[in-house]
C-alpha cells in the first residue's frame, strides 16, 4: 500500500473572511485526526458592535504534513478557500475503496464520526459495480478503474454496450393464456409424432382424427418462448414482507408469485453474438434482480455474452430513470446504449433508440408500470423531475439538467443523515411496487391475449359483422375456417440496430486510429477527442433529416410556443430545420390533416413535398429517411396511406402521436357517386338542379311547430316561384332524411284546398303522425257539437267557408280527407278516415 499526497481545503463552514494568525503544525510532522493545523481571526458583529474573535482548524485525516500553501497574515475569502488547497498531507491510505463500512485497502472502520463532522465513508461514495452490495469507490479511484478498463477495451478493439431487456431484446408477459397455447402446441406435436411412428395398418382409427384436429395457430411463433416462475419474494420489498404483506384475492402476485413467459426477439442469437465481438455488453433493466437473472439465464445460459454484468432496478438507485453514471461515472466516450425508451435516458447522446418489440399484442412493458407515460410529440413539454435535453441541428451534445436524485452518485453521508427523505423514498417505492403488481394482477385475471384471439376468430367467421361484438350462433359452420394466429414472428428490428452498432464501432476506431501522437500522449477530456461516441451518435442521428426544412401544419397547438414542443426539438435532434411560416427554402410540409392554409399555400407554390405526419415519425423511429411517395398528402384520400415498409406504432411507446390525422375532417368527404374508379371528380355527374332545389327547400323548411299566419303566408307565396322544384327535391334520394313538415288547416288557419293548399309541403311522416294522433284521442271528432251549430253549416257564394263550417267536425274531416287523397302513400289511412266520416254523417242525420 503506497502513500499518496492529499490536498486539504479549508472547509466552507468557516466564518469567512478569515485572517491566518498562526500555522500550528510544521512540515514533515505527523498529524492525527483532530490535530490543530492553524488558527485564524475574524470579525463578528453582535448587536451592532464589531468585535474580533478567534478560531482553529483541526485535521480530519491522519498522515505526514508535507507542505503549507498558505502563510500567516493571509486573508482568505470563501471563494479563495475553494479555489486552492491550504495544505498537502501524505496519507498512508486514502480509503478510496470501501465495502461494508470498512476500507478494502487498510481495513479501518469508515463509520466512525467525531466532532470534526467528517466521515471517511463520504470519501468513497461512487458505486460503479453491478451489484448493490459491491464496493464503493472515490472519484479518483473511479477514474483509475475506468482508465484501465478503457485501455483493455481499446487493445481488444471493443466498446461498451448497455443493453435493455424488455421490448428491446425480449418481450415478456404473465398472461396464463400463453402457457395454455404452448401446452396445446406441445400436445399436438406429441400426438403427431406418435401417429407418424405407428404402423400404417394400425392407423385406420386415427385417420379421422387427423382431419378434425387443428394445431393452435400461435404455436409456431411460441416455439422458442422461455418460461420461469418468480416467487412472492420478488414482488414485495424486504421491508414490506411479513405482517405488512398483502392478503386477499387482489394480492395473488404478492402471496404466490407468478409465471413469466419470455419471447426473444427474432434474430437475437445472431445479433448478440456479433455484438459481443465488438462490444463488452452490460444489461441494464427496470426489472427486478431476480427477473433480470432469469432472463439472462434464458438468453445467455453460459454467461459468455454478459459475464454477470447485470444491473437491475434493485441496484440502480431509481425506479423511474436510468443513469449512465451509475456504471461509468467519469468517462462515457466509449459507451453505447440500446433501449426502446429514450425518455428514461433523457435522450442521451450515447443512445441508439430501438423500436419497441410488441410480440404479445397490447401487453407492453410489464416492468414499466411505474414509469412516466410518454408525452405525445405534439404537446408542449411539461416540467418533469429532469429537464429534457435538446440538441443543435448539427448533432451537438445535449445539455440535460439532471436532478441530483438521478445522478447515480449520491453522497452516502447525505442519504444517511436525511431520515425524512428516506421515509418518503420508502413510501414512494411501496406505491410504485403496488402499481406494478396491480398491472400483473390484471394480466392474470383478465387474460387479454385470449380475448384478442377470440375477437380475431369472430372477425374471421363473421367478417361483415361488428367484429368483437358478434353474437355466437349455435348452428354449425358450413365450412371450417382455418384459425389465424394473433402472434406473429415477423420482427426485423435487430437487423437495423446491428447495422447502426457496426457503423458506430467503425467510425470510432477510424477516428482512434487517425489520432495524432500529440493527442494520444496528452491527457484530454472526453469532449475533445475525435474518437468519442457522444459525438459520433448525435452526428449519425442528425444525418437522418439533414438538408430537410420542415413546416408543421395542424401538428403544434396554436397556443404553444413551437420551440418548446417535443416534436420541434426532435426534428432538430435528427438534423432538420423548422420554421413557423412558409419560406422560400421550405422542403417539406408535415401535416396532420388536409385543407389547411399552409398546405394550400405550399401546393400553389410547388416544389414542396407535402407529407403526412407519419413520414416524420417513421423517420425518427427507424433512424432512416423514408421515401416520401407513400406518405404524400393528397386531396382525395380520406386517410393517409400506410406504406408497406413503414412501422406504424399504436402503443404508449409510439413516436407518432396521430395514427389517423384525418378522422375529424367531416367537411372533406367526397360526394357519393361522384368519385369514379379513376379517382377524379366528374362534374358532369352532378345534378345541379337537384342541389338548387334542395337548398331552396331547406331554406323554406321551418322547425317551429307554432309558426304564425304571416309565416305560412310567406311560405305559400313562394309556391309559384318554386314550381315543381319542391316535388323533385322530395323525391331526391339525398333528402330522404329531411321531410318538409305538414301544413294543415289547424296550423295555418288559411285555405285548405285548391290553389291555397300546400299539399306539396306535407310529408307522409307528418300525415301519419296526425292520423295517429286523431285515432289516439286528440281528434276534433271528440269535440261536443250541438245541433244548433250544424244549422249554420251552409256557405254563400261558394267562396270562403263560413265560421260555422270551419267549426264543423264533419266538414273538417271532409277537408282533411280531400287533402290526403292526393297522397298515394296514405291510401289505406284515407279509406279508414272516409269510413269514419260517413258513419258520423249517418249518425247525425
Amino acid at each position: 500500500m503506497e502513500s499518496s499526497p492529499t490536498d486539504l481545503y479549508l472547509p466552507q463552514s468557516l466564518p469567512y473572511p478569515i485572517k491566518l494568525t498562526s500555522l500550528d503544525a510544521t512540515p514533515n510532522s505527523t498529524i492525527k485526526r483532530g490535530t490543530r493545523l492553524l488558527s485564524y481571526s475574524f470579525i463578528h458583529f453582535s448587536n451592532g458592535i464589531q468585535e474580533t474573535r478567534f478560531g482553529t482548524w483541526d485535521s480530519a485525516i491522519e498522515g505526514d504534513l508535507h507542505s503549507w500553501l498558505v502563510k500567516v497574515g493571509d486573508v482568505i475569502t470563501q471563494n479563495k478557500a475553494s479555489d486552492r488547497p491550504a495544505v498537502i498531507v501524505i496519507e498512508p491510505c486514502k480509503h478510496g475503496m470501501q465495502l461494508g463500512g470498512l476500507c478494502v485497502l487498510c481495513g479501518k472502520d469508515m463509520t466512525s464520526v467525531d466532532y470534526t463532522g467528517f466521515s471517511d465513508a463520504s470519501r468513497a461514495s461512487i458505486q460503479m459495480t453491478h451489484s448493490a452490495f459491491g464496493p464503493t469507490v472515490s472519484f479518483e479511484e473511479a477514474q483509475r478503474i475506468e482508465r484501465e478498463t478503457a485501455d483493455h477495451l481499446l487493445k481488444s478493439r471493443k466498446l461498451s454496450l448497455i443493453v435493455d431487456l424488455d421490448q428491446t431484446i425480449v418481450h415478456a408477459t404473465v398472461d396464463p393464456t400463453v402457457g395454455e397455447w404452448i401446452a396445446e402446441g406441445e400436445a399436438w406435436e406429441t400426438r403427431q409424432a406418435k401417429k407418424a411412428a405407428h404402423d400404417p395398418d394400425d392407423s385406420d382409427d386415427s385417420s379421422s382424427d387427423d382431419n378434425d384436429e387443428e394445431c393452435n395457430p400461435n404455436w409456431e411463433a411460441l416455439r422458442d418462448v422461455k418460461k420461469f416462475r418468480l416467487g412472492p419474494e420478488s414482488f414485495v420489498p424486504p421491508s414490506l414482507r411479513g405482517a405488512q404483506q398483502g392478503k386477499g384475492k387482489q394480492k395473488l402476485v404478492e402471496n404466490e408469485g407468478c409465471m413469466y413467459y419470455i419471447k426473444p426477439r427474432p434474430g437475437w442469437k445472431e445479433f448478440l453474438q456479433e455484438a459481443s465481438t465488438k462490444y463488452e455488453m452490460h444489461v441494464y433493466t427496470m426489472g427486478t434482480r431476480a427477473y433480470a437473472e432469469q432472463v439472462c439465464a434464458a438468453i445467455d445460459p453460459d454467461g459468455k455474452l454478459f459475464g454477470g454484468r447485470v444491473l437491475s432496478r434493485d441496484e440502480s438507485g431509481s425506479l423511474t430513470q436510468k443513469s449512465l453514471q451509475r456504471l461509468f461515472p467519469c468517462d462515457t466516450s466509449m459507451v453505447v446504449i440500446i433501449d426502446d425508451r429514450a425518455d428514461v435516458w433523457e435522450w442521451s447522446p450515447n443512445l441508439l433508440k430501438v423500436v419497441p418489440y410488441d410480440f404479445f399484442v397490447g401487453i407492453g412493458d410489464i416492468n414499466s408500470a411505474f414509469l412516466p407515460k410518454l408525452e405525445p410529440l405534439t404537446s408542449a413539454s411539461t416540467p418533469l423531475p429532469t429537464s429534457k435535453p435538446s440538441e443543435t441541428a448539427n448533432g451537438g451534445t445535449p445539455s440535460p439538467v439532471i436532478h441530483p436524485e438521478h445522478t447515480g452518485a449520491v453522497d452516502a453521508t447525505v442519504v444517511a443523515s436525511t431520515a425524512p427523505e428516506e421515509s418518503a423514498k420508502t413510501a414512494t417505492t411501496k406505491v410504485l411496487m403496488t402499481r406494478n403488481n396491480a398491472a400483473l394482477e390484471a394480466q392474470l385475471e383478465e387474460r387479454p391475449l385470449a380475448k384478442k384471439q377470440e375477437a380475431l376468430r369472430e372477425h374471421e367467421l363473421h367478417p361483415d359483422g361488428p367484429g368483437v361484438s358478434v353474437k355466437k350462433t349455435p348452428s354449425p359452420e358450413p365450412e371450417k375456417v382455418p384459425k389465424k394466429p394473433l402472434l406473429k414472428n415477423d420482427d426485423v428490428e435487430l437487423e437495423r440496430v446491428g447495422k447502426l452498432l457496426r457503423y458506430v464501432h467503425r467510425r470510432f476506431f477510424e477516428a482512434y486510429d487517425a489520432r495524432s501522437p500529440e493527442n494520444s500522449r496528452r491527457k484530454t477530456g472526453p469532449s475533445s477527442k475525435a474518437y468519442d461516441v457522444t459525438r459520433i451518435i448525435p452526428r449519425l442521428r442528425s444525418e437522418v433529416l439533414e438538408g430537410v426544412h420542415i413546416l408543421f401544419s395542424s401538428v403544434i397547438p396554436l397556443d404553444t410556443k413551437p420551440e418548446t414542443t417535443e416534436i420541434w426539438r426532435m426534428a432538430h435532434m435528427f438534423g432538420a430545420r423548422c420554421s413557423t411560416e412558409l419560406t422560400s427554402d421550405i422542403t417539406h410540409v408535415v401535416a396532420a390533416k388536409r385543407g389547411t392554409v399552409k398546405v394550400d399555400m405550399a401546393r400553389k407554390r410547388g416544389g414542396i413535398k407535402i407529407v403526412w405526419l407519419a413520414w416524420f415519425t417513421d423517420c425518427i423511429a427507424s433512424w432512416q429517411r423514408q421515401d416520401e411517395k407513400p406518405y404524400l398528402l393528397d386531396d382525395l384520400p380520406a386517410v393517409p396511406p400506410i406504406p408497406s415498409g413503414s412501422s406504424p406504432i399504436h402503443t404508449d411507446h409510439q413516436i407518432s402521436s396521430d395514427p389517423d390525422p384525418d378522422e375529424d375532417d367531416w367537411d372533406e368527404e367526397p360526394f357519393e357517386g361522384v368519385l369514379k374508379d379513376t379517382g377524379s371528380l366528374q362534374l358532369s355527374a352532378i345534378n345541379w338542379s337537384d342541389i338548387n332545389d334542395e337548398v331552396e327547400a331547406a331554406m323554406n323548411e321551418s322547425d317551429d311547430e307554432d309558426d304564425n299566419n304571416d309565416d305560412m303566408k310567406s311560405v305559400r307565396s313562394e309556391d309559384d316561384v318554386m314550381g315543381n322544384a319542391t316535388s323533385s327535391v322530395i323525391n331526391s334520394p339525398r333528402l330522404n332524411r329531411k321531410r318538409l313538415r305538414s301544413v294543415t288547416p289547424s296550423d295555418g288557419g288559411g285555405s285548405q284546398n285548391g290553389a291555397g293548399g300546400r299539399d306539396d309541403l306535407r310529408s307522409p311522416l307528418s300525415k301519419r303522425k296526425k292520423l295517429a294522433a286523431d285515432r289516439s284521442g286528440y281528434s276534433r271528432l271528440k269535440e261536443a257539437i250541438s245541433a244548433d251549430e250544424l244549422v249554420f253549416g251552409g256557405s254563400e257564394g261558394g267562396g270562403e267557408p263560413s265560421r260555422a263550417r270551419a267549426a264543423s267536425p264533419k266538414m273538417v274531416m271532409k277537408d282533411e280527407m280531400e287533402e290526403d287523397d292526393d297522397d298515394d302513400e296514405d291510401e289505406e289511412d284515407e279509406e279508414e278516415d272516409d269510413f269514419l266520416a260517413r258513419a258520423l254523417e249517418e249518425e247525425w242525420g
